[in-house]
């Protein structure tokens, strides 16, 4: 016992006898209706300071139990806590090495641990999506949805399940719940937007792409976003073309050009909807304005089919001349304009115009299986055989291929969009082998 304890003891038991001493007297205390009984003061008192006590004793025990009983659970949470975690760490670690059958092990002992562990089902979802067991996938998913509604990482998991079985309106749906949450996520705008772009819903997707231009981008990215925004604006206007709503598609095409008069689609592919309604002319002029604005080689392409399916070849010859005349050092033109005097076999002007190229700042299969052709057609045969031997894979002296600026895949006839990176206004006429060079320049 304390001293301290000891003390009070003492002060008690003195108080107690000085009031025993001065208090002789008794009182009646009824108990019970007519139970009255005589009781000393003294007893009085101590018997009440004696419950008082015993109530405090009661209640500091009662409390130091509950105590020791919530600490006691803690502690067992604790403990539980750190072995589901251990056995969840264990298990990412695995998951993350593909080790997937001891990963399922272990997250399976968390669930059984703990049931609502959100991040455990999820991974078992994974797991199962990854062995191609979609049921079981969607199962885990919807089990941490029911836990959590509202945590993006499971909706998303629900809406990868969703892609993978081509069910697009439901994870469309998934994507809308995520919005929900967070409006402004651009990463969930540009999923929502692949999956219109795929399915060709174009009104939607421009819709979406304005969205994203709405949030906060860095000066590269809303660049970019407000290129893919002027493309997704052709493609709109092409499938307008494409329904039979003409009327509609020149207006956007035209509203293209106004705002990015570079936009090379947006001029051939008017000229294209002009010659399919028979208006050459209006046709020509577009073609023309396109070549005007942006000198693309790709114009010239387009006016020498124009003017040789109209007979009037010597309207391109004088557009090629006239190219020339401007950029004197352009052997791309030079080269183009023999291509097309041996196409109308002029085949003198087009002998006199490579002669007039540079081959060794020119040295492009092309142009040596077309002067080989042009040998030939003179019966020049050691000369043709020379340059034909030079001319490596190439096989067909008319045929000039596009390019894609961006990726480099090749395509016989042009096409606004790339299909390979899938990037408007990128493919080029690949005289001698431009792509190729960019893409070495790209990597080096």
């Amino acid at each position: 016992m304390g001293k301290v304890t000891f003390f009070f003891i003492a002060v008690f038991a003195a108080v107690v006898i000085l009031l025993a001493v001065f208090n002789q007297g008794s009182v009646d205390v009824t108990v019970w209706k007519e139970r009255t009984y005589s009781v000393p003061i003294i007893a009085l008192i101590f018997i009440s300071s004696l419950f008082g006590l015993l109530s405090m004793g009661m209640y500091v025990a009662i409390r130091d139990a509950r105590r020791y009983v919530e600490s006691w659970q803690i502690q067992r949470q604790q403990k539980k806590e750190k072995k589901v975690h251990e056995l969840y760490s264990k298990g990412l670690d695995a998951f993350h090495a593909s080790r997937f059958d001891e990963a399922s092990d272990l997250f399976t002992s968390v669930i059984e641990d703990e049931p609502n562990h959100t991040n455990a089902l999820i991974r078992l979802g994974d797991i199962l999506l990854a062995k191609d067991d979609i049921i079981g996938a969607k199962d885990f998913y919807l089990r941490a949805r029911e836990v959590k509604p509202r945590n993006i990482e499971v909706i998303l998991s629900l809406e990868k399940l969703l892609r993978r079985q081509e069910k697009w309106q439901e994870a469309l749906k998934c994507l809308d719940d995520v919005l929900e949450i967070d409006d402004v996520n651009v990463h969930i705008l540009r999923r929502k937007r692949d999956i219109y772009e795929m399915l060709n819903k174009w009104e939607e997707l421009l819709d979406v792409q304005q969205k994203i231009l709405k949030c906060k981008l860095s000066e590269d990215e809303e660049q970019k976003e407000n290129g893919k925004l002027t493309g997704y604006k052709y493609e709109i206007a092409r499938h307008q073309l494409e329904t039979g709503d003409t009327d509609k598609a020149v207006k956007a095409l035209k509203g293209i050009m106004k705002s990015d008069p570079n936009f090379l689609a947006a001029y051939l592919t008017m000229a294209e909807a002009f010659l399919k309604n028979g208006n050459s002319k209006d046709a020509e002029d577009i073609l023309l304005k396109g070549y005007a604005a942006t000198s693309a080689l790709v114009f010239l392409a387009k006016l020498e089919e124009y003017y040789i399916a109209e007979g009037e070849p010597g309207t391109i010859i004088d557009l090629y001349q006239k190219a020339i005349q401007k950029q004197q050092n352009d052997v791309k033109l030079q080269f183009l304009l023999a291509k097309l005097y041996y196409r109308l076999e002029m085949i003198d002007y087009a002998d006199e115009t490579l002669n007039a190229i540079d081959s060794s700042s020119f040295n492009y299969p092309g142009f040596h299986l077309l002067k080989g052709c042009v040998y030939e057609r003179r019966s020049q045969r050691e000369k043709a055989v020379a340059s034909l031997k030079k001319a490596l894979n190439a096989d067909d002296p008319l045929l000039v291929p596009y390019c894609c600026s961006h990726c480099g895949e090749f395509s016989a006839r042009w096409s606004g969009r790339c299909s390979g990176c899938k990037n408007w206004n990128s493919l080029i006429l690949d005289v001698n082998e431009v792509c190729k060079g960019d893409k070495r320049q790209g990597s080096s």
